[in-house]
């Protein structure tokens, strides 16, 4: 009985310590990658700004599940299935798209992608993914590895893109 009160307030401690570092930790992680693309903002914009185009690029959306849930693809509150995200169109310019991903275990995640023209034809993507995190030790804790297991997808998909709007100019 003895080593199962030890056992146990252990196993508290250890508990609490993780909890009191997890909370020193940042409450959002961001995720943040970027391109240059020889191509004019237009066809960028094409590909980039309706998410019905994004399973020409994005990192295994060719083969995923796609379902438009509305008649519009490019408006505010365009809403589409991916694989096992639900993603939603928060706001949409020519140079900048937000969206909403909440993926099928219930995370959520703000995307944004922006377009900046340079003067001698090459257009700069910045895209990145914020996700707020809750007080629980393990989720801040495993926000580390965030950028290990979402950048060499986002890095994936821009080369893809890339690829097809240099090769669609």
């Amino acid at each position: 009985m003895r080593y199962i009160k030890i056992a146990f307030g252990g196993l508290l401690i250890l508990f609490i310590l993780l909890t009191l570092i997890g909370l020193l930790m940042p409450s959002s992680v961001t995720v943040f990658r970027s391109v240059e693309i020889h191509a004019p903002a237009d066809t960028i914009h094409y590909y980039t700004n309706n998410i019905a185009h994004w399973k020409y690029w994005i990192n295994g959306a060719d083969t995923a599940y796609f379902k438009q849930l509305t008649p519009s693809s490019t408006d505010k509150d365009a809403t589409v299935v991916l694989g096992s995200f639900t993603i939603t169109i928060i706001s949409a310019n020519p140079k900048h798209i937000t969206t909403f991903w909440k993926g099928s275990s219930g995370g959520k995640q703000l995307s944004y992608l922006e377009l900046r023209n340079n003067p001698n034809g090459v257009t700069l993507i910045n895209w990145s993914f914020q996700q707020q995190l809750a007080w629980y030790p393990w989720e801040r804790l495993s926000a580390m590895l965030h950028d290990k297991v979402f950048g060499p997808s986002m890095e994936v998909s821009l080369a893809k893109l890339k690829r097809v709007c240099e090769r669609a100019n």
